[in-house]
């Protein structure tokens, strides 16, 4: 199917575009997932391609809020709080990141994901979540990465990937 915002998506348990997207100098290719509330028409809407390009008309500047918002939240909340007793080894798994540039050396964009209508709904403000791995913590066996929620242009909240789900 295409859509006008999205280009050619499939239907996987909702909507999944493949997207080519710059971070920080590199290009990617992503998912971009739009869920569908399964009791409405089951359609991409209006209020889901208004977030996404809302999203995408300040992508340069929202890389920058991104980065420093995963940079605050690596620091001042993750780094420490979990690993091995040994002390080089534990240094291993939480590098000092200062900089937004050192920190994109430590995440990979993965995946934006566009909520469903009712949760657009909900909480207002074009939320729109994107996931990104990680490469501190050690071996992340249950991908908890790092997801960052945008509303409107501005971060609202920074945590686990599964903060989206």
């Amino acid at each position: 199917m295409f859509d006008e915002v999205f280009g050619e998506v499939e239907n996987d348990f909702g909507y999944v575009a493949k997207k080519k997207l710059f971070f920080w100098g590199e290009e990617q290719e992503i998912d971009v997932h739009i869920d569908i509330d399964v009791d409405e028409s089951g359609e991409i809407t209006q209020i889901q391609r208004d977030a996404y390009s809302v999203l995408m008309q300040n992508w340069e500047e929202m890389q920058h809020k991104i980065a420093n918002a995963i940079l605050r939240y690596y620091n001042e909340e993750e780094k420490g709080a979990y690993g091995p007793d040994n002390p080089d080894e534990f240094a291993k798994w939480w590098p000092d990141i200062e900089s937004e540039e050192e920190l994109v050396k430590y995440v990979h964009l993965d995946t934006i994901i566009i909520p469903a209508d009712y949760i657009m709904e909900i909480k207002g403000k074009n939320p729109v979540y994107i996931l990104f791995d990680r490469d501190w913590g050690g071996e992340d066996l249950e991908d908890n990465g790092v997801a960052v929620l945008v509303e409107d242009g501005e971060i609202s909240e920074v945590g686990y990937k599964y903060i989206a789900y």
